[in-house]
This record gives structure tokens, sequence and C-alpha cells, in this order.
């Protein structure tokens, strides 16, 4: 396994992290022997850095992460955590979440803490309850190892977070498709600039970037490579990033995903031409920029909405005859939709989802 030394921090990261947002279920519900297999193949692998959320599968991943990782010396591997301050009411909110979070995962502290998907409204709770100094509280007794932050806005509003502390480290969503926002390629260059170590999401844009079709994909069937290696070397050659995350849902994808980091080299020229053009292509026919995260869910009248905006995209890029999986739209949930708004909340992608739908349904009719 490739792996990032810190100086900052002193210590060394896998360049590829266990991301365990989107961990796999079973009869509707977490399968934990396979998460306890995946966990230890992972780390028998080289992984060293699994990152869970206090929301993800409404505490379901922190439970799962948190057994399987009992397979493990504690001080052989990092966990990534996320303080969720969008729904935070009082300082006390905080000591409640962190401790949860410790219950859950079975552990005394928590390497990585970060002020989880930051935008311009989660921020203004973390300044009015005073997280920043909650957190240095934490880290000073140990139940914090390092203090960041994720973000999902515009470079400007990025700068004002980096105002407000001397981060240990940050995550960002970045792969070639999302060069432009959130905080885009100058809110990389900007983190490179202060040397803060940078945690990747979302490198594969929700599993976009993988299931890529092959009339869209066809500059790199033309090079004998596979979308997932493009994507992934794309980001592990770029100075600063430190770890990749992925969130991986079985093991056929750990297996693969590892065998990418196990030797992974720079691109060539003529690869990252290849990169472009597959870029021009995507983004000429993509219907919505949602990464199938699901923060927006569950919807009060039934709306899939992640299901169907992958439909959506899947449907826009397909033009060949034989590549047809993922491309029926639930139109009848769909149209369940009331447009009250309450998924836009959510959103990290900052999505009009509604109106989204909306355009979906006209486009049928």
């Amino acid at each position: 396994m490739k792996m990032s030394k810190l100086n900052k921090l002193n210590l060394s990261l896998s360049k590829l992290g266990f991301g365990a947002m989107r961990l796999p279920h079973k009869d509707g519900a977490i399968d934990q022997e396979q998460v306890n297999s995946m966990v230890k193949y992972a780390f028998d692998n080289g992984i060293n850095y699994f990152d869970t959320a206090y929301v993800y599968n409404k505490g379901g991943s922190e439970i799962a992460l948190g057994i399987a990782l009992k397979q493990l010396n504690r001080e052989d591997f990092f966990v990534a955590d996320k303080l969720p301050l969008w729904t935070a009411n009082s300082a006390e909110y905080f000591d409640r979440v962190f401790n949860k979070s410790l219950e859950r995962l079975q552990t005394d502290y928590i390497d990585f803490y970060l002020m989880h998907a930051l935008d311009r409204e989660v921020y203004e709770n973390m300044l009015k309850y005073d997280a920043i100094n909650w957190a240095i509280q934490k880290k000073k007794e140990g139940k914090i190892k390092y203090l960041g932050f994720s973000i999902h806005d515009d470079y400007d509003f990025l700068l004002e977070v980096l105002k407000q502390y001397d981060w240990d480290f940050a995550q960002i969503q970045f792969n070639y498709l999302d060069l432009e926002d959130n905080p885009g390629e100058k809110g990389y260059l900007e983190l490179l600039k202060r040397d803060i170590p940078i945690i990747i999401m979302e490198p594969l844009k929700g599993g976009l970037l993988s299931d890529i079709p092959d009339n869209i994909a066809a500059p790199f069937r033309e090079l004998d490579g596979s979308n997932v290696s493009y994507a992934f070397r794309w980001l592990a050659e770029k100075q600063g990033i430190v770890t990749v995350l992925s969130g991986m849902s079985n093991m056929q994808q750990l297996e693969q995903n590892i065998e990418v980091f196990k030797d992974i080299q720079p691109l060539s020229d003529e690869e990252h031409k290849a990169i472009l053009k597959v870029e021009e292509n995507i983004k000429s026919s993509q219907k919505v920029k949602c990464t199938g995260c699901a923060y927006c869910m569950p919807c009060p009248f039934g709306v899939e909405i992640p299901g169907i905006f992958k439909a959506w995209n899947t449907k826009s890029m397909n033009i060949s005859s034989n590549w047809i999986s993922g491309t029926d739209i639930d139109y009848e949930s769909a149209q369940k939709c009331v447009e009250c708004g309450q998924c836009m909340i959510h959103c990290p992608q900052h999505i009009q989802i509604p109106e989204m739908l909306q355009k979906l349904i006209s486009e049928k009719s």
C-alpha cells in the first residue's frame, strides 16, 4: 500500500482510506460479517485510516465499524469521525454526540475529528456554540488527536473557515469532475499552499466515475485502463493529498481499489488528455450533480431522491444499446414530491432538488 508521510503531524497514513458511509447491507441492515471481513482485509493490505460519521446509517456505521475494528490493536490504525453541527442546539450537545460516538466505536479517543460538512449555515452553528474551543479542550484531554473539517462550499467560504483555527487537516470533495466548486481546484491549491494535509472524499463522485459507460469512457478504453484507476491516479499524484477515501460497499470493490494503490503510478501526458476528454463527455451529458450521499433522505413523502437522480444521469449518458443497467427512472416516486424543500437543507451539493425533479418529470411528458 502506498503511504503518505505527514511531517506536520509526524505520522503516516495509507494513501487509500476506508470510507464507512456506504457499507454493505443484507436484509435491510448493515452486513456486520462482511464489514468485519472487509476491515480485516483492508488492514492486512496496508489501510490504516478508517472514516465514519455520527450520522452515517443513523449511527449504524459507527457501530459496525467499532465492532469490526475490535479485531485490531487500537494503536495500529486511525479513526476519523465527524461532529454534525447542523443539529446543534446547545453547547452540551457536543459532549452528548461525541460521547455517543466513542460508545459506538468502542474507543476512548478519536484520532481525526472533523467539523462535518461545513457550509455557511452550518458554520453559523459552529460559531454560535463555540465548537472549536470545545474541540480544543477535547484535544487537551487526549480525546481528540487532530482537529479538522470537511467542506461542501465555495473557495471564498473556505478562506473564512481557515481564519478560525490552525487546522490539523482538511477534507474536501475533489475529483477530475469537481474542479470549479465545493471548493474546487482553487480550494485544493489554497490548502496545499498552507501546508494543511488534505483528505479526499467523493473521489469517484458517488460511483459516477466508476460506472461510466464505454461510449463516454472511450478514451480510457483506447488506453486499456479502468475508470476507477484513472480517477484514483489523478488524485494520488497530487502533492498534499495524503489519503483518498473510498466508500466501498463490498469485498470486490475493496480488492480492486487496493490493487490500484499497491503500486500507483503518475499519469502520462496521454492519460491526462484522456481524462480531460472523458470529463468533457460526462459534463455534456450529466443531468444533475448528485453524488448519492443520501443526506437528503429520508424524504417525508417517500421520494427516492438519490436513486432517481442516479438513474437520470445514467440514462442521459447511455447512447449504446448494450449498456442499460441502472437506467430505469422511478417517475412514480418522483411525482410524490410536494416541493417542501426539506431535502435541500442537508444537500452538500446545494442541488435545487424539487426543481430538478420537476424537470425530470417534464422530460418524460
